[in-house]
């Protein structure tokens, strides 16, 4: 599976797109568009060896605008894009857009129970059990997840990927009051706490767990050696554990399956 990471406008895409086909000689190349540089990294685990991955400019809005495109060779049906589900209603998915179980690629990963308990397992040292130790996390962050959903819907302007919180866990505790402060949004609070008091259903939260922050909680709590292991280091235990195998277990390999089938295509091993 080969791999296109270069900063590029959807301009540059489309003509990569289109030169890839060319050479394609024996008609077997299908295309995955995705978000970023950790989809790709784990296209690479999951999908055939006749699938090129590239990253989209301008992360999940440059996602669509390029799906959007009516340069034909983009919607030929060898080319589908994969994305974080965030906050969308799926009933608007666009044709040939496909998402991760969850909330995101990362909650999809660790909704696999193997993979979560194994990692609680070897990088847990804490006494939380392996039922309480996700659960927790995403019960934790789950204001700050409700803050996320609202800021999308609204399409706001929060600068979520500048605030970095790591500092405000105390123990295993997230301050979460300091963390909306942080974010200047103290005054949304209360009404983001209530509505996660609502919560009752774990399949919510995964929905509404952003990757990048249950990986940050996961990083400060847990540990490799004597160190944190940080968000980064969560994500690449998280990729190297993952297979084949555990991606068969998820709805969106069935509905690539499905999608593969119907259309004569090869993207993912039955």
């Amino acid at each position: 599976m080969d791999s296109i990471r270069e900063n590029r406008t959807r301009e540059d895409v489309v003509d990569e797109v289109r030169m890839m086909f060319s050479a394609d000689i024996k008609g077997k190349l299908s295309i995955v568009l995705v978000e970023g540089s950790d989809d790709i990294r784990f296209m690479k685990i999951v999908m055939e060896e006749n699938v090129a991955c590239i990253e989209s400019p301008y992360g999940k809005h440059g996602l669509e605008d390029l799906m959007n495109t009516d340069d034909p060779v983009i919607q030929r049906k060898e080319v589908i894009a994969v994305r974080d589900k965030d906050y969308m209603d799926l009933t608007q998915l666009p044709d040939r857009f496909f998402v991760y179980d969850g909330c995101c690629l990362e909650t999809m990963i660790l909704k696999d129970l193997e993979i979560s308990e194994s990692f609680h397992r070897e990088n847990y040292k804490g006494t939380a059990t392996k039922e309480s130790y996700i659960l927790g996390a995403m019960s934790q962050l789950a204001p700050y997840s409700i803050l996320r959903r609202i800021n999308e819907q609204e399409n706001g302007e929060i600068a979520f990927q500048k605030c970095k919180f790591g500092h405000l866990i105390d123990g295993e505790t997230l301050k979460i009051e300091d963390l909306f402060d942080k974010v200047g949004q103290a005054d949304k609070l209360q009404t983001c706490v209530e509505e996660a008091k609502s919560i009752v259903e774990e399949n919510e939260l995964w929905n509404i767990t952003n990757g990048h922050d249950l990986c940050t909680y996961l990083g400060t709590v847990s540990n490799l050696g004597k160190n944190r292991l940080g968000e980064e280091g969560v994500r690449n235990i998280l990729f190297g554990m993952y297979r084949k195998n555990d991606f068969k277990k998820t709805k969106l390999y069935d509905t690539l399956l499905q999608y593969q089938t119907r259309n004569g295509l090869k993207f993912v091993s039955e």
